[in-house]
């Protein structure tokens, strides 16, 4: 993810400058853009002269969305890699009638076989074949740029070494494909294991969420709507990003703010995530004050300290899981999971009254006040906990080789040890001198 003060360099050589004459010649348009190097993130888009977002005036030239928004890149859907293109993208691939129709149909996702696709194209190209889209192919990062900020391709030694909620995300990731691989090889695909992972994590980090108005797409899993899409897969992340929008003929993407000087970086949103979720998904980073959704998750540490009866209780309440901070405060989830432990056995009758202020709480009808101070010790232990794992962890980081990834852990677990003192002092003041109230968010 570069950064926003890096001054770019337009990428107008190489296989940049041959992809953004594949682009226009196909009907891709950026009049006021251009890809750029943005060192040390790598590729960007940024503006060639100024554009005018929601708020400006617009002239004569200009491409207006129907919302009265400046379009200033449009891909037409006949150069997307989509379930319906596939065929088209990789000549006498087979893969259609592989892909899922329905959740559990027992087809392949969207995911495995664009990934299977692509490698499958990757080695005809190699073979001498040609490909209509290889112009766009050529301009995407290759493994050996994936190695040092992918988890996925990291060792276990190294990626043993992540904050527990960055290990969460990562052995989930590392379960799917191990799934899809296993499933592509028994389809009779013979591709390595890591041809097939480089295809892979180009499709998790470059696709857009894809669901046009056609009967085909309306019992399809949220993960299986998806599509690549050339040029808009230059944009890096913001909070405040441009908007991206499917229309009928294509992607567009629509400026958010009232002005964008020349030579100017240019984002779009991939979502509301942690920072835990970019790291693990895409393989970048953000500092704490650019991303407000940041969190640190624990719930893998404080689920097994849950009985089945506080598990049930938890889950007929809606409290069951996704427990977190962030550098301000514990979330209201974890706070009610924490409380309701302090009762030991709640679904016995003799604690009724105890589980009805319990619920009482979690309706705002008793403010917890009487609670306060068994739950903060509890709250404080996972603080503490997780400070000493982070110390260890960087200790261990140093003997590390590869410098990319130390970087890497390095910096989550300074951001979380960050958070973690942040809401320490919340609770207990600066020198532990007294109980703040302000610790829930």
């Amino acid at each position: 993810m570069a950064d926003r003060k890096t001054a770019p360099t337009p990428a107008t050589t190489g296989t940049h400058a041959l992809f953004t004459i594949w682009a226009r010649k196909h009907g891709i348009e950026f009049p006021k853009l251009i890809p750029a190097y943005l060192p040390p993130a790598g590729l960007g888009i940024i503006s060639t002269e100024e554009i005018t977002g929601p708020d400006g005036a617009h002239g004569q030239t200009k491409t207006i969305s129907p919302t009265g928004e400046e379009v200033i890149a449009f891909t037409p859907n006949a150069l997307l890699l989509t379930r319906e293109n596939l065929e088209r993208f990789s000549p006498g691939c087979r893969l259609g009638p592989l892909l899922r129709r329905k959740k559990d149909d027992g087809g392949l996702s969207s995911h495995a076989v664009f990934a299977a696709a692509i490698a499958r194209e990757m080695r005809r190209i190699a073979e001498g074949h040609e490909n209509m889209w290889r112009e766009w192919i050529d301009v995407w990062p290759r493994a050996k740029e994936f190695r040092g900020c992918m988890p996925l391709m990291w060792s276990v030694e190294e990626s043993d070494l992540l904050p527990p909620s960055t290990k969460r995300l990562l052995d989930e990731q590392r379960e799917k494909f191990k799934r899809d691989f296993k499933m592509v090889e028994q389809k009779g695909f013979e591709f390595t294991k890591q041809e097939y992972m480089w295809a892979w994590i180009i499709v998790n980090t470059r696709t857009l969420f894809y669901k046009p108005a056609h009967p085909t797409y309306n019992e399809l899993p949220r993960e299986d709507c998806m599509a690549l899409c050339p040029f808009i897969d230059y944009f890096n992340h913001s909070d405040d990003g441009c908007k991206v929008q499917l229309t009928p003929t294509g992607f567009t993407v629509t400026p958010t703010k009232p002005n964008y000087p020349p030579n100017t970086q240019l984002f779009v949103t991939y979502g509301c995530h942690s920072n835990d979720f970019l790291l693990v998904e895409y393989g970048f980073n953000l500092p704490l004050e650019k991303n407000k959704w940041d969190e640190v998750s624990i719930t893998s540490n404080l689920l097994p300290l849950l009985s089945e009866e506080h598990k049930r209780v938890l889950y007929r309440e809606g409290f069951l899981g996704k427990y977190a901070f962030d550098k301000e405060a514990f979330c209201f989830r974890t706070q009610a999971a924490v409380r309701l432990m302090l009762i030991e056995h709640p679904e016995l009758d003799a604690n009724w009254r105890k589980l009805e202020v319990w619920k009482n709480f979690l309706a705002g009808h008793d403010d917890g006040e009487r609670e306060r101070y068994a739950v903060e010790e509890r709250l404080l232990g996972f603080l503490d906990g997780l400070e000493g794992e982070g110390r260890r962890a960087l200790f261990e980081v140093g003997k590390l080789q590869r410098q990319s990834v130390k970087g890497v852990i390095e910096m989550r677990w300074t951001q979380i040890l960050g958070m973690v003192n942040d809401v320490r002092t919340k609770m207990v003041g600066e020198n532990g001198e007294g109980r703040g109230r302000g610790y829930v968010r």
